[in-house]
């Protein structure tokens, strides 16, 4: 009996070896670089990948233009104080009159300073506090609706890099309030347009903190869902989607939602 069982493990042993060396023997004969050969896609599939990316492209233009729909140059927006035409007259003549009081301003510290440097021989204990009046007194800077308009004409002309300056020059001048959220969106979308993905972010976020009644709100969930996908970011682009979402978008805008959210989901 024992020597049975001794015959039938050396046979089913032998038998081991033998599959065993065989699938090596087939495995060895594959070529190692067969196993990583990249197969191309056919044309089938490159097709499908134009018409989305087509798609994408669709959805990029339809939020530039309402951008530029909502924030037209005659829009009601930049007429809220009578236009374009009647505020570039008073804030040229705000400029005048702040051009004025600097020089007055400038003549006063050129007065103040012969007296200090009398002061200063006699006394060096003033010396510190000396210091702090020669420094020439900036007064704030004076929002230009000039600068405002070119920004939105360069960006109508896609000359991105041009509108994303004066954008964020604008946003430096202390800009009406009604009118900072248009900036913000005009900044963001430039860059995004530039392909400066990582700016894109900054004055979006701004803009929804900001404005949350604001259509550009909306829009920045779109560009902000875009930017994340161009990073490869699904999950959060479709994580802004849903949040904007919620608000419940007008139906123009609801519209570009969803059809976003179908191509990101593909």
């Amino acid at each position: 009996m024992i020597k049975k069982l001794i015959l039938i493990f050396f046979v089913s042993f032998l038998f081991g070896c033998s599959v065993s060396s065989q699938s090596q023997s087939n495995n060895s004969s594959i070529n190692t670089a067969d196993r990583h050969i990249w197969i191309p896609a056919d044309e089938n599939e490159l097709e499908q990948r134009r018409i989305l990316q087509a798609r994408f492209d669709e959805i990029e233009k339809d939020i530039e233009s309402l951008f530029l729909r909502l924030d037209v140059l005659g829009s009601d927006e930049i007429n809220m104080r009578g236009g374009i035409k009647k505020i570039t007259p008073d804030i040229e003549s705000m400029d005048l009159t702040v051009s004025g009081m600097i020089k007055q301003e400038e003549s006063r510290i050129n007065n103040l300073g012969q007296q200090l440097d009398h002061v200063r021989r006699n006394n060096k204990i003033f010396d510190s506090g000396i210091e702090r009046l020669n420094q020439t007194i900036k007064p704030d800077p004076v929002f230009s609706s000039r600068d405002y308009v070119d920004a939105f004409v360069s960006f109508r002309k896609g000359q991105y890099a041009k509108s994303a300056n004066l954008f964020g020059k604008a946003l430096q001048s202390n800009p009406p309030y009604e009118l900072t959220d248009n900036l913000l969106f005009g900044l963001g979308m430039s860059q995004y347009r530039l392909g400066n993905i990582s700016k894109v972010s900054k004055p979006l976020s701004r803009l929804i903190s900001e404005y949350p009644d604001s259509e550009k709100w909306y829009m920045s969930h779109l560009v902000l869902a875009l930017t994340h996908y161009k990073k490869r970011e699904k999950s959060q682009a479709l994580h802004v989607l849903q949040k904007g979402l919620k608000k419940n978008p007008p139906h123009f805008i609801r519209s570009m939602f969803m059809n976003l959210n179908k191509l990101i989901h593909k």
